[in-house]
């Protein structure tokens, strides 16, 4: 059985409508610096938006990233915890790009 706040329920009005088309939600936390932005890509991305191409979120940085992740996973010279200065000087490319 799961377990409520029965107050709650009295909140909740009739014909309450979501602001989400996807009604499955999940509460996150995000910078407060970041909450705007943060919101607004991801009700463009609800509403089926695609993301502008000047948007940091392109497939070029996307698949950049990816690579480095995977250095990062495999532990490659540069990319481990005790020296990452490879790592720092490929997210700063990268943040340049």
């Amino acid at each position: 059985m799961k377990k409520y706040n029965p107050k709650s329920l009295a909140n909740l009005k009739p014909g309450f409508k979501s602001k989400w088309n996807d009604t499955n939600t999940k509460l996150i936390r995000v910078p407060v610096a970041l909450e705007k932005q943060v919101l607004d890509y991801a009700h463009q991305l609800d509403d089926g938006v695609t993301p502008p191409p000047d948007s940091i979120v392109t497939n070029d940085f996307g698949e950049e990233f990816i690579k480095i992740m995977a250095k990062v996973n495999h532990q490659e010279k540069g990319y481990k915890s005790n020296s990452a200065s490879q790592l720092i000087k490929d997210l700063k490319a990268l943040s340049d790009q």
